[in-house]
């Protein structure tokens, strides 16, 4: 398989690094051709568009058009602009298209959710996620100010660049049906972004959410939980363990992870399964195209409720968000 990677800022770094590791075949930068139309004029069989957010629709639709199979980092893009078309011309064209959201490769989280849709804590009835980490801190050896993160135009602010709690929200509790939010920008971080943001979502099964992200939280912190009828479950990223509630006892359970696991196990499994997708093998936790449109989406409608002060009715917003949107996977009934 013959691979080109579009954009090498760490993100990029790191697909290229496990791409080598995972021996998936020959690796191109596009960088390293005079221009993006040079570099897919060599016909890659996989293009990695990790380039800015606001970059990554345009540049995907290139390479459909070449005929590449996508991976695509998230968020989709910075807004909804061409990606109906991206999606449809990767359709026509059957090439595979997904969203890294690699969380949905982490046990952890792939365990509560088993939990959740079966059952394990009744009816799913409030679910909340949290991420908040000091931006300056993500890549130190950089200025912030200048990475996309941080700039409004580049498809930066915790909510976009954050989308992962959203995605991992999604996943658990299914399909949203309504969201309403608060962004600020009270920190001295040197952004034109929010800095924080709360957004508030009822999902169709009749559960209610909340989702946090932020720039400024020191030290770092990301969890889930989810309250049901019958228990609570909680997965704790930092401490790499899951945590069980059962009323009757009134006792928490501790499930502890991986002691081998480390962060790049994540990006190994994401980029291992999508070579899995493009040769024919379609199992396994990835978002395709419409769940990642989904979720820019429910971005982007979470921003607008912010900035205008309102709940967005989702089911409102009609095509074809509507149909995005109801490619997220239900939980099962316990």
């Amino acid at each position: 398989m013959r691979g080109l990677v579009v954009g090498l800022g760490s993100i990029g770094q790191r697909h290229a690094r496990n791409w080598r590791a995972l021996g998936l075949g020959e690796l191109h930068a596009a960088r390293e051709y005079p221009s993006l139309e040079a570099a897919l004029a060599t016909q890659p069989d996989v293009v990695l568009v990790t380039n800015p957010t606001s970059l990554h629709v345009p540049t995907a639709r290139q390479a459909v058009r070449a005929g590449a199979h996508l991976l695509i980092e998230k968020p989709l893009g910075h807004s909804l602009d061409g990606v109906s078309e991206l999606l449809e011309e990767a359709a026509q064209r059957r090439r595979i298209l997904c969203v890294a959201y690699n969380l949905r490769c982490h046990p952890g989280l792939a365990r509560l959710r088993e939990i959740v849709q079966s059952g394990g804590i009744g009816r799913p009835l409030y679910g909340r996620v949290e991420m908040g980490e000091y931006l300056p801190d993500w890549h130190p050896r950089e200025d912030y100010r200048l990475g996309y993160s941080a700039r409004r135009e580049l498809g930066g602010g915790p909510v976009l660049t954050l989308s992962h709690e959203l995605d991992a929200l999604c996943w658990v509790l299914g399909q949203p049906r309504r969201i309403a939010g608060m962004t600020v920008r009270a920190s001295a971080l040197e952004i034109d972004t929010e800095d924080t943001a709360e957004l508030v979502i009822q999902f169709a099964s009749g559960a209610l959410g909340s989702v946090h992200v932020d720039y400024v939280r020191r030290a770092p912190r990301r969890r889930l939980e989810v309250t049901g009828d019958e228990g609570i479950v909680r997965w704790e990223y930092d401490a790499n363990r899951l945590l069980r509630y059962a009323p009757g006892s009134r006792e928490w359970r501790t499930e502890e992870g991986d002691p081998t696991f480390v962060r790049n196990t994540m990006y190994l499994a994401e980029l291992w399964q999508f070579a899995r997708w493009v040769e024919g093998d379609g199992q396994g936790p990835l978002a395709d195209g419409q769940q990642g449109a989904a979720i820019l989406g429910l971005a982007l409608a979470g921003l607008r409720a912010a900035d205008d002060g309102c709940t967005v009715d989702l089911e409102r917003e009609g095509e074809p968000l509507g149909t995005w949107l109801r490619s997220l996977l239900a939980p099962a009934a316990p």
